[in-house]
């Protein structure tokens, strides 16, 4: 059996994909997309286990391998028995997902939450952006909302604030930050949209 792990929300992917690994009892042969040596992968599936009855073979980024492997690899897979893991560090697109047709393929998308936040950032908004701001950080991490405004701003002619935003980055990360970043984040937004 096939399992594909991918998805925008890449820490809740890499834990369900970590959590499979984990939980196995049996061989596990781990590999990055960075490590990927045919006849090892050959030698493994093939190889009868000496101390498991099962075996299961987990790949990190297995679709950013270049394509002569990558199609080499999806024929030795097609023809085991053996269970494989798959992780990737970005959503699929609907070519990669139809390279196993009989795999299981688990989505993790970015919460709703987030974009109806990163939809209410326009001036003279502060009421919905703040109700938003509280209940997109209830299901993201602040790092990541951080990473999205950022990212928005810096598209956008939200230049002064942008540059807000990078100084309350340095002030966090240097620990200079007098107050919550939580805090010094919505009075950036708050000066903004008012």
């Amino acid at each position: 059996m096939i399992r594909i792990f991918h998805g925008d929300d890449l820490e809740k992917s890499r834990d369900a994909f970590n959590q499979l690994l984990d939980n196995f009892k049996g061989d596990i042969l781990r590999l990055d997309s960075k490590q990927i040596d045919l006849n090892k992968i050959n030698n493994f599936l093939e190889a009868k286990s000496l101390f498991a009855d099962t075996k299961m073979l987990g790949i990190s980024n297995f679709f950013s391998i270049p394509k002569a492997n990558k199609d080499k690899l999806i024929k030795i897979f097609q023809k085991t028995n053996t269970d494989i893991c798959i992780w990737q560090d970005k959503k699929l697109n609907p070519t990669d997902q139809k390279s196993f047709p009989k795999s299981t393929i688990n989505n993790f998308p970015l919460p709703n939450a987030l974009f109806a936040c990163l939809n209410q950032i326009r001036p003279r908004n502060i009421k919905n952006f703040t109700k938003s701001y509280y209940l997109a950080l209830e299901s993201v991490p602040f790092d990541l909302l951080f990473f999205m405004i950022k990212r928005n701003l810096r598209k956008d002619i939200y230049k002064k604030a942008y540059l807000q935003l990078i100084e309350l980055d340095y002030q966090n990360k240097s620990g200079a930050l007098t107050i919550s970043k939580e805090i010094a984040l919505l009075r950036i937004m708050i000066n903004l949209l008012s």
